[in-house]
């Protein structure tokens, strides 16, 4: 009897299941840190001075990939931050499902510039380089999206929840879509407020609910030939909760983007136009600019110079400021996962009208970093 229940569990076990099971699944990570030595200028107010061991967008992640036939993909993942210089603190960066196949990937989630996730201008902004792949003090496109950073000067929209991506490749154009609904659900706060009753689109009465305060449409394509490659995207922000007389919030980004490659070196530029909501009282401007030009020159298979000049106008604060941005950077690869690099940046914020017109902050960072991919 004995015999014939191991037979029979033995036989259940190695059957063939009804659904080939093809699926996998993939641990990766990165642990990246820095020495950074940081000095502030706060209108003739120095501080800083010392050198710090900081991490630098450390994560681990995990993705996966189900053939379900027929050309057509499950995928879906997890990345977490961590903070590889304490080993303390565990974040979200991006998590999704979603489904692939010859008309190109759609996904949904929290959803950011890595794996199968969407974040069609930060990463087209990326294009146009850096030495430590968009993280820590060297880092010369943010990805907060929000004019108040001052990290950086050039800020986009990275990490978003609550979103729906797509992206694909037409001819030769690489396009990528998605649409956020994203920023707080319960906005009875401004019921019966002068900023609801200033914003058609607030229909709030007290007690209610409003889902989706900010929603974002933004949309990339990117084209490669030879050499050269050229792109351009928008991002439309749908403030639900912005009294339009006010200005504080974006109304629209357009950007354009430019790289080309002529063998002993590389160019990149990137210019870009962010519409507000009203108009400034302080200097009456309703839009920031920007732009960013940046070189990258190889000095071997393995080793090269970065360098990038960028400035931002920031017209939407209380104390409007022009952000410029000035990098130069060496950086050396060991293998295609190993980098390290050294570099020196320098920030300037400089309050151009209002009562504290004239004031200034300069930021320089010196930085030598290792980072490595698994």
């Amino acid at each position: 009897m004995n015999k014939k229940l191991v037979a029979a569990a033995l036989g259940l076990a190695f059957a063939a299941p009804v659904f080939a099971d093809s699926s996998n699944v993939t641990l990766y990570g990165r642990v990246h840190q820095a020495l950074d030595h940081q000095s502030q200028d706060d209108d003739g107010q120095q501080t800083g001075g010392n050198f710090a061991l900081e991490d630098v967008s450390s994560r681990f992640g995990i993705k996966g990939q189900e053939d379900l036939g027929g050309g057509l993909s499950l995928v879906f993942g997890y990345e977490f931050s961590v903070s590889a210089d304490s080993n303390a603190g565990v974040g979200g960066r991006h998590s999704y499902i979603g489904m692939k196949g010859g008309w190109g990937t759609f996904v949904a989630g929290k959803q950011d510039g890595g794996n199968e996730t969407v974040a069609p201008l930060y990463t087209q902004a990326s294009l146009t380089g850096g030495v430590s792949n968009q993280g820590g003090p060297l880092t010369t496109i943010g990805g907060g999206g929000t004019a108040l950073a001052t990290g950086v000067a050039i800020d986009r929209v990275q990490r978003v929840d609550n979103s729906f991506g797509y992206k694909t490749n037409i001819a030769g154009v690489a396009i990528e879509a998605r649409h956020a609904m994203t920023s707080g659900n319960n906005l009875d706060a401004l019921a019966g407020t002068a900023a609801n009753n200033n914003n058609p689109n607030n229909d709030l009465t007290p007690g209610e609910v409003k889902e989706n305060a900010t929603r974002q449409t933004e949309v990339a394509a990117t084209y490669k030939v030879g050499a050269l490659t050229i792109g351009g995207g928008f991002n439309m922000f749908d403030q639900q909760a912005q009294d339009p007389t006010v200005a504080s919030q974006p109304e629209r980004t357009v950007q354009g983007v430019a790289a080309y490659n002529f063998g002993s070196f590389s160019l990149a530029g990137l210019v870009a136009q962010t519409s507000l909501y009203g108009t400034n009282a302080v200097n009456g401007e309703d839009s920031n600019t920007e732009y960013l030009l940046s070189a990258t020159v190889p000095l071997t298979a393995n080793s090269g110079i970065f360098g990038a000049y960028a400035d931002s106008e920031r017209n939407n604060l209380a104390d409007p400021s022009e952000v410029t941005q000035a990098q130069i950077a060496y950086y050396y690869d060991f293998s295609k996962r190993t980098r390290t690099y050294v570099g020196f940046n320098r920030l300037e914020n400089e309050v151009v009208a209002g009562v504290n017109s004239g004031e200034k902050f300069e930021q320089d960072n010196f930085t030598i970093g290792l980072r490595h991919n698994f």
